[in-house]
């Protein structure tokens, strides 16, 4: 509980709340954050990802970029995972192509990871490959290869900050009540002259939650696929047009909790906003290759046609549940889109 010391003692010390964005960067990222310690995905961790469900959906992912690959670049190129958590994705991909000659001989690989645990994790589930793999705790922009960059459930733990309209604009702080020990949020009248004008453009929707660094994260991506030409695919939980409610989560242990108890114990989220990653992309003129759900994405790409080559299987009904897991509306078929972006 190290982190929920520092930020109830930082609160305290400056006698005023912290910007909700604020808190969740060291509740999440400071040193002894959550993401910067722990080893998070699993059954018996706090969640699971797709990867974890079927190595199907790596399956599929795989074949997409090795065609994008043979069909646009056949060169020397960069092959980056952003948060690989334990390689599953990463391995399965590799798995897919390993008989396809060129993919990973040709790849400049690269992991995008902070957290020393999951690299250990990482290291030990990739040793079969016979490529070195470089670990980074960020993307090498000086590069001019070819790029190929992907990920699965990263953008959705960047911080946001949250909005309300109610004839002005206010925003959502975190404070600390010494009285009952316990943390609450409120809100603040927004007074910065930029932000207002930023946010005078979303007014109809009474709310908006916006990340920022999320923002700006993907944009320093799309000028550099736009700089050195290549492909950008992303997977997360999101929506396209503005929400009705906030979408930030706390996960510990495979249920959701609250946000300002536990801190630094558990994964905290937010639906992405897929509107303002495609806005990005367009004004960076890159094409947007996909935009679709998890679910049309796999049904276009094959998945009922690779589970077939399971029907002898004595594993078939464990297969089928997690595909169903995958591509069912009422799980992750709908809540899960993939944005593919590229300028070739």
């Amino acid at each position: 509980m190290q982190v929920e010391k520092i930020i109830k003692s930082e609160i305290i010390t400056k006698k005023r709340g912290m910007r909700l964005d604020i808190f969740l960067k060291k509740a999440l990222f400071s040193k002894d954050g959550y993401y910067s310690k722990r080893n998070p995905i699993g059954k018996i961790k706090d969640f699971v990802t797709a990867p974890e469900i079927s190595q199907i959906f790596g399956e599929i992912v795989g074949m997409y970029l090795y065609y994008f690959w043979k069909t646009k670049i056949n060169s020397k190129y960069n092959l980056i995972e952003l948060g690989p958590g334990k390689a599953t994705l990463f391995m399965d991909i590799a798995n897919s192509v390993s008989k396809l000659p060129g993919f990973l001989e040709k790849s400049e690989i690269s992991f995008i990871e902070i957290n020393q645990k999951l690299i250990k994790l990482q290291k030990k589930n990739t040793k079969t490959l016979l490529k070195n793999i470089k670990w980074k705790k960020k993307i090498n922009f000086n590069s001019h290869l070819p790029s190929i960059i992907y990920s699965n459930e990263f953008f959705d733990c960047f911080p946001v900050r949250q909005f309300t309209y109610k004839n002005v604009w206010f925003e959502k702080y975190v404070n600390f009540n010494r009285k009952n020990n316990s943390f609450y949020l409120e809100n603040k009248q927004v007074n910065n002259k930029k932000l207002l004008t930023q946010l005078n453009f979303h007014k109809k929707n009474n709310l908006l939650e916006i990340s920022f660094e999320r923002n700006k994260y993907f944009e320093n991506i799309c000028k550099f696929i736009k700089k050195n030409r290549g492909i950008f695919l992303t997977v997360d939980y999101g929506y396209l047009n503005n929400n009705k409610n906030f979408t930030l989560q706390a996960i510990q242990n495979h249920k959701f909790s609250h946000v300002l108890e536990n801190i630094g114990e558990k994964d905290i989220s937010s639906h992405v906003n897929f509107e303002d990653l495609i806005n990005i992309a367009k004004q960076n003129n890159l094409k947007i290759e996909e935009y679709t759900s998890q679910r049309e994405f796999l049904l276009k790409f094959g998945i009922l046609e690779r589970i077939k080559t399971f029907n002898k299987s004595r594993y078939k009904n464990k297969i089928n549940i997690g595909i169903d897991r995958l591509i069912n509306n009422n799980e992750m078929g709908n809540l899960f889109k993939f944005l593919i972006v590229s300028n070739l």
